[in-house]
């Protein structure tokens, strides 16, 4: 099942090329408020699709119409996100601010911290990122439910939210969401391999010629070119990628919730 889901969602993913790259441009421009919006409300159409489809399916990729409703739609996929991120900013600003308390009166400024206070600093991160990992599977859980139900109400019903996950199965859950760390680290890994290995070559192919700055001029290489393949390809296939994921998953569960 879950094989079957990924394959589903990395030929869909790539069905339509120019999808792609006009979400490439979108991610490049995400740091303005407009394409941010617009890529989150993309995401929420593609989950809309995937919830209303079935695996190995013939959906079609969204259009890219009514951006009116697009920005809005991406506006209820932002404040679902976030309110479920708040929990694990909360303890990460609670930890922080024990962890200054700690080093502040612990410690004169300059002075190398113990491990004690470095073994603090590691739990806060570590323990605020468990949390924000366990609510963003939720999160991905809340959003297929509030497309389903068509109300944001739904996404916040944590238990019809629980409920889900059991009927899908915790163990076949978290099985998902490894598999699809693998994929996702295995893919971003070899791409930047691959760039790695094309910018030594242009540096062993120029050193003759320009010496030293040969490899200055391949690490350069290497970061344009894994930047643009990053934001042009996989971020796109990425979120394409997972938005059809949670909403083929999300339909697995038993539909008496």
């Amino acid at each position: 099942m879950i094989l079957d889901i990924f394959k589903d969602c990395f030929e869909y993913s790539f069905k339509e090329p120019k999808t792609i790259l006009k979400l490439g441009v979108l991610s490049i421009l995400s740091s303005l408020i407009i394409p941010y919006f617009l890529i989150n409300g993309y995401y929420y159409r593609i989950t809309k699709i995937g919830v209303n489809g079935m695996i190995n399916g013939d959906d079609p990729l969204p259009e890219f119409n009514n951006w009116g409703t697009m920005f809005l739609e991406g506006i209820k996929i932002f404040i679902v996100r976030l309110a479920y991120y708040i929990p694990g900013i909360i303890v990460f600003t609670l930890g922080l601010v024990i962890f200054l308390l700690y080093s502040i009166t612990s410690f004169c400024p300059g002075e190398i911290p113990d491990f004690p206070t470095l073994f603090i600093l590691f739990g806060v991160i570590s323990i605020s990122t468990i949390v924000c990992l366990v609510f963003y599977l939720f999160s991905n859980v809340a959003i297929p439910h509030m497309i389903n139900k068509g109300s944001m109400v739904s996404a916040f019903k944590i238990k019809e939210i629980i409920a889900i996950i059991k009927s899908i199965g915790f163990y076949k859950y978290i099985q998902f969401y490894i598999g699809y760390i693998v994929l996702f680290l295995g893919i971003l890994s070899t791409t930047f391999i691959f760039f790695a290995l094309i910018g030594f070559a242009f540096g062993l192919i120029l050193s003759p010629a320009m010496g030293p700055i040969a490899m200055a001029f391949s690490g350069i290489f290497m970061g344009v070119t894994s930047s643009i393949a990053l934001d042009f390809v996989l971020s796109p296939f990425f979120m394409i990628f997972e938005g059809r994921a949670i909403a083929l998953m999300y339909n697995t569960r038993e539909h008496e919730e």
